[in-house]
């Protein structure tokens, strides 16, 4: 269980959605592994992201894990529709943390499918 959050300043948090592909990517893979997962963001070097039930954190592995930005307070309760983006809030840790955000989880996306692919 990653726990470092609460270990770091926010710097910046504001309401978002992810997007309905990374939100039913994760879903998915979740099922096949009830625990945290793990991806590598190729591209992103050294980041990884980790996914947990409440929430996604996106951190430096040069950094000892530490937290880069991350999404939490998901507002999936009830959700029946699954085209529809899902309301949570984001949370940056690091200044920079806007500019990889996107890409950052579209990245995690694309492992998170090909995972299910393997």
């Amino acid at each position: 269980m990653y726990s470092r959050l609460a270990d770091f300043p926010v710097l910046d948090e504001y309401p978002s959605r992810i997007p309905p592909a990374t939100w039913n990517a994760w879903r998915r893979a979740i099922r096949r592994s009830p625990r945290q997962i793990v991806v590598e963001l190729p591209g992103l070097a050294p980041m990884e992201m980790v996914f947990e039930d409440r929430f996604w954190v996106c951190v430096d592995s040069t950094l000892l894990g530490a937290p880069t930005l991350a999404w939490v307070r998901f507002q999936d309760v009830g959700r029946d529709d699954l085209s529809a983006p899902v309301p949570c809030t984001v949370l940056h840790y690091h200044f920079g943390a806007s500019k990889i955000r996107d890409r950052a989880l579209a990245l995690a996306t694309a492992e998170l499918e090909k995972q299910r692919l393997r």
